[in-house]
């Protein structure tokens, strides 16, 4: 099993696992962002040819997540899903079938566009925005800063580019925490990156071979 590196948001021991999720021991509760469940199938709709493991991927990455932190929930933060219904919704219900004691809480993203009736048939309970302690967890980074909460968001896909010799640079993906703010990288093996420009006194987490590395 992959190692998660212990990390400190305010008061709270979280792990960052290197299948880009976070466990947060004291609430029993692993988080996930930007799953994006069903874009594969969108885009081989749409003509683009698109490998169905890249789904299968998602799900036995999550599946290894629930068997080995046994969680009591799981918050997905927005864009589980990236289109209308399709055959990898139907993965992923069976796929969580599997853990029938798991709650499973969607905050909302944008790409959540249809009626909720559609998320909480497959057994999702509906947030727009979920307050635990003082974490206050959104989709898309919260406009308004509170000093009683601190905000655990995702829907940005944060990478940063590392730079070696011989002009030689890769990108990866990472979790960008601020002051104020974590913003998580996206789960989803097929949903792109953007590059951030984090200040000095960020702290960022990339994930890289399989295990979670500081980088400042």
């Amino acid at each position: 099993m992959k190692k998660g590196k212990d990390i400190q948001i305010r008061d709270h021991v979280m792990v960052l696992h290197p299948l880009k999720a976070l466990w947060w021991p004291a609430e029993d509760t692993l988080i996930c962002s930007d799953v994006h469940i069903g874009k594969g199938s969108h885009f081989r709709n749409a003509g683009i040819p698109v490998p169905k493991l890249v789904n299968a991927a998602n799900l036995w990455n999550l599946v290894e997540l629930l068997e080995h932190y046994t969680p009591s929930k799981l918050i997905f933060l927005g864009d589980l899903f990236h289109s209308g219904k399709n055959r990898e919704w139907e993965d992923l219900t069976d796929c969580l079938a599997r853990f029938p004691d798991v709650r499973c809480i969607l905050v909302l993203g944008n790409h959540e566009f249809l009626d909720l009736e559609h998320y909480e048939n497959r057994g999702f309970h509906i947030e727009a925005t979920l307050q635990v302690q003082d974490i206050l967890f959104t989709h898309e980074p919260n406009s308004i800063a509170e000093e009683n909460t601190f905000n655990i968001c995702g829907h940005l896909h944060p990478a940063i580019r590392l730079s070696g010799r011989a002009k030689l640079s890769m990108r990866i993906p990472c979790f960008w925490q601020t002051s104020q703010r974590a913003v998580m990288p996206a789960f989803g093996e097929f949903t792109g990156t953007s590059t951030i420009k984090p200040s000095k006194e960020d702290t960022l987490y990339g994930f890289l071979d399989n295990q979670v590395v500081q980088l400042n």
